[in-house]
């Protein structure tokens, strides 16, 4: 059917046959793949055993949890911000620390990717 050389129309009848073999190939694979995944959720499913009536549980207290100690996340955000003002640790207190994301990803990915 083909010569020595292709013409463009050629490559460009060959190109699509070629491009459309491949994603109906990935179309049966994800299809295979559907397939396997419910029969093996079918042969997972477990057997519902007989109901059997309880008494009502007691209700438990409620558990109070204990804060987490940040005295390490407090001594390096000082630490790190002593460094950028260039001042000794002990000059100033940290009062409160709060998780601000006003930022953007966009501009995040753009600052980071400027560090490199």
């Amino acid at each position: 059917m083909f010569g020595e050389y292709l013409t463009m129309g050629q490559a460009s009848i060959v190109a699509l046959f070629s491009i459309t073999v491949v994603f109906l190939v990935l179309l049966l694979i994800s299809y295979m793949i559907q397939l396997i995944a419910a029969i093996i959720a079918k042969m997972q499913k477990p057997k519902e055993a007989p109901a059997v009536k309880s008494a009502p549980a007691a209700e438990e207290p409620a558990v109070e949890e204990e804060p987490a100690d940040d005295s390490h996340l407090v001594a390096v955000i000082t630490a790190a911000v002593a460094c950028c003002l260039g001042k000794e640790p002990g000059s100033f207190v940290v009062k409160s620390i709060t998780p601000l994301n006003t930022e953007s990803d966009w501009s995040r990915v753009s600052r980071t990717s400027a560090l490199h």
